[in-house]
């Protein structure tokens, strides 16, 4: 599955991935980043630089894909999205994020309740709850970093001014021109990696990324959109329900019990989780019990007899609908779950 790369001296490096049939997918001016073909399976398990939770929301449409290379204190990360989905997860606690959307994302991306333009870009403190909700095929980029780092470039650049980044998430619209450069920059340190370039040429590479970077945030025409008082408020009631849904296996979960945690009515809660997540708090709750059964039963799951004791441990009690449910949104049924993943455990 993996090509083995060599890294650099000192540098440490994820494994990079590629199709069996050598093609490279497409990122922008990224187009020199290996990916590989996935399930969304084997993508959420993949992406790095978060603690997240996935729910594959509707059919895959097209394979996943994710690579991922570091480049000292530095981590890039390239993936894209074979189908909708939602993402809930808390990104690191030592490191800023910024995330980038393909220039020519062509279906609707929510990120905390806005919905992004292609020319978005979000921007993670250490720590921040976040939330994605995206519908159909979608690519992006992610840059990773400790804290110092960018506050020691940004000063020497004479940036001071960009101390704001580390305190609060936001959205920043930027010139395409500048995003080009910084995706084409990023591209160019992900190949040194691979190429096994000499640290000089890796220290002009931070260079270039940082600067093309910190250029993309700091444009005097670009526009900065902080979170509203309003918008604070319908994050953090989704955040609370899912916190609350997180920390439960199923135990019957109901909009009633997502509604209390997060200290709303129930009808606030309908319309904070469309606004947020695309989809209502019922939709919500069939699509976890959906994927936490998919998990289940990717586990260690010895005989088929076993099948419906999982569901049943998920509140399933209409085995034959939530079978073809399964179906519709994994292209398989549970039965074919668990005869896949042992075949795959004993090759």
């Amino acid at each position: 599955m993996f090509k083995d790369v060599q890294a650099a001296p000192g540098i440490k490096m994820k494994p990079v991935c590629r199709k069996p049939n050598g093609r490279i997918f497409p990122l922008g001016a990224a187009s020199d980043v290996p990916l590989h073909s996935l399930s969304f399976d084997e993508y959420s398990e993949t992406v790095i630089g978060a603690t997240v939770n996935f729910l594959l929301t509707g059919p895959s449409q097209a394979p996943w894909s994710v690579g991922h290379c570091k480049l000292g204190a530095i981590v890039l990360q390239f993936g894209v999205e074979g189908g909708s989905k939602i993402l809930h997860g808390i990104s690191r606690s030592d490191a800023l994020t910024f995330i980038f959307q393909d220039e020519k994302i062509a279906d609707r991306v929510i990120f905390d309740g806005q919905i992004l333009q292609p020319q978005d870009f979000v921007v993670l403190p250490p720590g921040s709850d976040f939330t994605f909700a995206s519908r159909g095929i979608h690519r992006w980029m992610s840059i990773s970093m400790p804290v110092g780092l960018f506050e020691t470039f940004a000063i020497e650049t004479g940036r001071k001014h960009l101390a704001w980044v580390e305190k609060e998430k936001c959205v920043i619209s930027s010139p395409e021109q500048l995003l080009r450069c910084l995706s084409a920059a990023a591209a160019s340190t992900a190949v040194l990696i691979r190429e096994e370039q000499t640290p000089t040429l890796h220290g002009f590479s931070i260079a270039r990324l940082l600067n093309a970077l910190i250029a993309a945030i700091a444009d005097l025409d670009n526009e900065m959109c902080l979170p509203t008082e309003k918008s604070r408020l319908s994050s953090d009631t989704v955040t609370k329900a899912l916190r609350y849904a997180r920390g439960r296996k199923w135990e019957g979960l109901q909009v009633a019990d997502l509604a209390l945690a997060a200290d709303v009515t129930s009808r606030t809660l309908l319309r904070t989780f469309r606004q947020q997540l695309g989809v209502g708090p019922a939709s919500y709750l069939k699509l976890r019990q959906l994927n936490m059964v998919r998990r289940a039963l990717r586990g260690k799951c010895e005989s088929s007899g076993k099948v419906t004791n999982i569901m049943s441990e998920h509140g399933v009690t209409e085995f034959g609908r939530f079978a073809s449910e399964y179906k519709a949104l994994f292209g398989e049924r549970p039965s074919e779950t668990v005869a896949r993943s042992r075949s795959q455990r004993v090759g």
